[in-house]
């Protein structure tokens, strides 16, 4: 498993206080990459408003966090 971006970015969240995620996206290469199983995990438990999180997906398709993880943790 390796160290995605999402995680270096919560990081830096961790130590200036906060938790609250309104819009990610990740980039590598000119390219979008949706954020892994892991990473999703991470944000959804960080805060639980972070469910409303809007991951940017592709130029034009845009979901929130809670459509990328349904049914979470049933």
């Amino acid at each position: 498993i390796g160290f995605c971006a999402e995680h270096a970015a919560v990081a830096e969240m961790l130590k200036n206080g906060t938790t609250r995620v309104e819009m990610i996206v990740a980039v590598s290469k000119g390219r979008i990459l949706p954020p892994c199983g892991r990473c999703r995990e991470l944000l959804a438990q960080l805060d639980p408003e972070n469910m409303d999180c809007q991951v940017i997906l592709g130029e034009d398709r845009v979901l929130s966090l809670d459509q990328l993880l349904p049914e979470h943790w049933l």
